[in-house]
């Protein structure tokens, strides 16, 4: 018998779409808030590189505010796009409504209301909603979805910060025992499990990040130290996520992790060039203009290889 077909699975983030289409992203701009990310979403997921996928993993913030309206919108894009059965979904701090400072003295009603929020978001597309959880779509491949989302603990770094409680990590390790047959396993969570010091950034030829955005972007330090050696002892292939809005592709302690770009973001085609790998669409499409980007990644053979490829649609 041959080998079997590859098996592609198609990574966005940080959509942020709003209940209605000419509403903006609450995060403020230098030259005003950003328009147009569900259009940009329904023209990501018609894209043939999109529906032709085996699967679309969604790292979180799907919704800019948690509104059941923008999640209809998100669904509705889907259901269009004749991939209802192929998307998984896990939430971001905006989906939960964790957009900034919290009064300490609400945390459980924020904690309550906010993980409510999202689970009626994901029901209407027919998604997990007990995290973690373990979808295996294919013999070769496995993921593994965390809710990486601080629900109430209060902090002065502000409600955008990930968490990742000891009780989620247990049922974590579990999970992946449970699975430690399969070649390709897969943890996506929303927040970073790694940005690197100054330094680090340095070298690796990025803009570094101040330290308040670090706290902000990432889970905390014992908790992603405890997940990435979870993974690496697991055999984990690949650990995604999104909130960063950066394009990310590094090795930390022998796991590699990969952060997605924003899908409804535009960037300048210079801009998106500098990755050094080669887009899915043929270079007369990406001459000028804009353009949104997303990861791609193949699941070659039994499970041996696994390869990631930058996708970009031109607006």
């Amino acid at each position: 018998m041959g080998q079997p077909r590859p098996l592609t699975i198609v990574h966005l983030s940080d959509m942020h779409l709003t209940a209605a289409d000419d509403g903006s992203r609450s995060e403020p701009k230098l030259f005003g808030r950003l328009q147009g990310m569900n259009a940009a979403c329904r023209k990501v997921l018609a894209t043939p590189a999109v529906r032709e996928a085996d699967l679309i993993l969604v790292t979180g913030d799907v919704t800019d505010r948690g509104e059941p309206e923008a999640w209809k919108v998100f669904w509705g894009a889907v259901e269009a796009a004749g991939l209802a059965k192929k998307v998984l979904v896990i939430p971001g701090n905006h989906d939960v409504g964790c957009l900034g400072f919290r009064l300490p003295w609400r945390s459980k009603a924020y904690a309550t209301e906010g993980l409510q929020r999202a689970i009626d978001g994901l029901r209407l597309g027919n998604q997990p909603t007990k995290f973690p959880w373990a979808v295996r779509p294919d013999p070769r491949l496995v993921i593994f979805g965390l809710n990486s989302n601080n629900l109430g603990e209060f902090r002065w770094t502000g409600a955008a910060g990930g968490e990742l409680k000891y009780f989620e990590l247990e049922r974590l390790a579990g999970l992946l025992h449970k699975h430690r047959d399969v070649p390709v396993k897969i943890v996506a969570l929303h927040h970073s499990p790694n940005i690197p010091e100054t330094e680090t950034a340095i070298r690796r030829g990025q803009k570094p990040l101040g330290k308040l955005e670090r706290l902000t972007l990432q889970v905390p330090q014992d908790q992603r130290r405890a997940l990435r050696l979870l993974c690496h002892a697991a055999g984990v292939r690949l650990v995604l996520h999104g909130h960063v809005h950066l394009s990310e592709d590094r090795r930390v302690g022998g796991v590699r992790i990969v952060g997605a770009c924003a899908t409804t973001e535009p960037v300048p085609l210079a801009e998106s060039r500098r990755t050094g790998l080669k887009p899915v669409l043929p270079p007369r499409h990406v001459r000028s203009g804009r353009a949104y980007q997303f990861h791609r990644y193949t699941i070659h053979g039994d499970g041996a290889r696994v390869t990631r490829q930058r996708c970009t649609v031109t607006v």
